[in-house]
């Protein structure tokens, strides 16, 4: 006996590829030579609170300018959640 085709008399699909949404990546380093810190968020509203505690945090910064939150923003990226395995 053959497969049934779907209702209507269409086969179903053989492939069906699921597109998470991107996700916002910042490199650190990109602004403060020699930190390797990579944050990830899947807003950029939330990356952007994350680098200004990562800022205060790791780097001793009492007040993050708003100067540098904007290179921040201008650093980010899309990264596909694929590519964040690397």
């Amino acid at each position: 006996m053959s497969p049934s085709p779907a209702a209507g008399g269409h086969s179903l699909p053989a492939e069906i590829t699921v597109r998470r949404p991107a996700m916002k990546e910042f490199y650190c380093g990109a602004i403060i030579h020699g930190c390797e810190t990579r944050i990830v968020a899947s807003a950029e509203d939330d990356l952007v609170r994350a680098v200004d505690t990562h800022a205060r945090v790791d780097h001793g910064m009492t007040d993050v300018p708003e100067a540098m939150l904007d290179q921040v923003r201008r650093s980010v990226r899309d990264v596909e959640p694929a590519d964040l395995r690397d």
